[in-house]
């Protein structure tokens, strides 16, 4: 009981915390009202899971002073990360919208489409939270169960917290939409507020699919919240909304149902290949952690210690303010030292704890682990 206790205090259950805000304090929060992007962020999880304070990261500190990296958002599994991207453009629609509009439907109406699924999902996330979080509770091993349960609770409150705004939206769209007001002031403050709203908005709706409502809670809420979030929404939108508009010929074409279930199909794939991932890489079982399970050994260094030690008193006396800068796929910092190894430029990763793919490597070995490396 103690293994599987110990386990939940282990990432990907339990994550460093973020790095401190650049502007802390009071002006963080007006910040996150003024700026709707930030204001979604902190409420509905991370743009990138997988960020570090490049600042920190090379070595401006004051010479002799060791260098600290923090991290910008919540440490993730970078093969997983790279999920969330085309995860969150299917559960938008993406593939929904280019096949409406190549197969018949007009510009607007496929538009007029995206935003009904957009006000469905909103409506449905509650439900596909439920779908996730009960079984995960229900599954957890005995003395276990009000640590899940915990783990579920901020996910189910941010949804139904979502879910409350969107009624009200319903109820603004059913019995105000057509009011209109007849002082200046409501239409300079419609003209100020409009922007900010489209913004938040669509900053929610990106978050909602990417991170399934998951910030702060369980590893594998996000796949399992996923799944019966589109294709709720699918559904709901073929029965709620198809069935009460007048559909050409009165019988949907095979094409309308390729573009409906195409997304729903592909958020489905993402999540069990993230899931699989959860449990062969982290060890995350639905029962718990694997009580025998074992984190994968790290790969096996290249570069002479000796080597890797001088490049390390190098980053923490500061030195590394003066090497050349790049940032991988998953916005993990690297200087080049001036140091060689069989003939390549030695690279360095400002980040917490070396990993399989950001620890001190040669340039081509940095590329093939990381990715193309962007010049800063």
């Amino acid at each position: 009981m103690s293994t599987t206790a110990d386990g939940y205090d282990r990432p990907p259950y339990r994550t460093p915390p973020a790095a401190p805000a650049l502007v802390p304090g009071p002006v963080a929060w007006v910040l996150d009202v003024l700026l709707p992007w930030r204001l979604a962020r902190r409420i509905y999880g991370p743009f990138h899971a997988f960020r570090f304070d490049a600042a920190a990261a090379i070595g401006l500190a004051a010479p002799g002073q060791p260098v600290v990296t923090t991290l910008a958002g919540q440490a993730a599994d970078p093969l997983i990360e790279r999920l969330l991207l085309p995860r969150a453009l299917l559960g938008l629609g993406v593939l929904f919208f280019v096949i409406h509009l190549f197969t018949g439907g007009g510009f607007f109406d496929s538009v007029e489409q995206a935003m009904t699924d957009s006000i469905l999902m909103l409506a449905t996330g509650p439900v596909a939270l439920l779908v996730a979080c009960v079984p995960l509770i229900a599954l957890a091993r005995p003395g276990a169960r009000a640590t899940v349960a915990r783990l579920c609770l901020r996910p189910l409150l941010t949804a139904s917290i979502t879910a409350g705004f969107c009624a009200l939206f319903v109820v603004w769209m059913l019995n105000g939409y057509d009011y209109e007001p007849e002082q200046m002031a409501w239409y300079v403050l419609l003209l100020v507020f409009l922007p900010w709203l489209m913004v938040f908005f669509g900053s929610v709706l990106y978050l909602i699919h990417r991170n399934s409502f998951s910030v702060g809670g369980h590893p594998l809420v996000r796949p399992l919240a996923a799944v019966p979030l589109v294709w709720l929404t699918a559904i709901a939108h073929s029965a709620l909304v198809d069935s009460v508009e007048a559909y050409p010929g009165s019988h949907p074409t095979p094409s309308y149902y390729v573009a409906l279930f195409t997304g729903p199909v592909g958020v489905t794939v993402t999540a069990v290949v993230e899931i699989v991932l959860l449990r062969r890489r982290h060890g995350v079982g639905f029962r718990g952690p694997l009580p025998h399970w074992r984190p994968p050994p790290p790969p096996p260094p290249t570069l002479p210690p000796a080597l890797v030690e001088r490049l390390r008193t190098d980053v923490n006396l500061g030195h590394a303010q003066f090497w050349q800068r790049y940032t991988d796929r998953n916005g993990v910092v690297w200087g080049a030292s001036p140091l060689f190894h069989d003939g390549h430029p030695v690279l360095w990763p400002f980040v917490f704890t070396f990993t399989a793919e950001a620890r001190p490597a040669t340039l081509p070995e940095a590329r093939r682990m990381a990715g193309p490396l962007r010049p800063r």
